[in-house]
């Protein structure tokens, strides 16, 4: 044997358990800079075993096409922390307001003009970002691809023989 095993009925849907991975580990790893106010690149990896087991345990198979996708999806998972940090943890818009006081009977002032001085998401991520990320993006998809590809994994969730 090759060292691939291969269940074709449930290999249409590993995509969908690493998306799911994906997700979960991204906005577990948003939750944890809201709440401990560190960055901590290092957690990002556990997006990568939560890819790589998705795929695995959906996909009950080991193939590298799989596992590349695996290794895809941990990307997007850190994309996807990134997204959610800056949208839960970033300050989106400062609203300035221009009163003008006049006198007349009411002696209130009036609301002249709001601007809101902001910048996009995207924006925001890339201040965000630093040059170490990069590793991070590369740590995380190669463990999601070993995670996803390993044969004691496969063996341990699968239990064949």
């Amino acid at each position: 044997m090759n060292g691939t095993y291969k269940s074709p009925r449930h290999l249409p849907f590993a995509p969908l358990g690493g998306l799911v991975g994906a997700l979960l580990g991204g906005a577990l790893w948003a939750k944890y800079i809201q709440w401990t106010g560190l960055t901590a690149g290092w957690v990002a990896l556990a997006i990568g075993i939560f890819t790589g087991i998705g795929v695995l345990l959906v996909g009950r198979s080991r193939q590298i096409s799989i596992s590349l996708v695996a290794a895809l999806f941990a990307v997007v998972g850190i994309l996807i922390g990134k997204y959610l940090d800056v949208q839960w943890n970033a300050p989106q818009t400062v609203t300035v307001a221009v009163i003008e006081e006049h006198s007349g009977p009411s002696d209130q002032p009036k609301l002249v003009e709001t601007r809101e001085y902001g910048t996009s998401v995207w924006q925001l991520m890339r201040q965000r970002m630093e040059w170490i990320d990069v590793l991070f993006y590369v740590v995380s998809a190669y463990i999601a691809f070993r995670v996803s590809y390993s044969r004691r994994l496969y063996h341990f969730f699968f239990r064949t023989g």
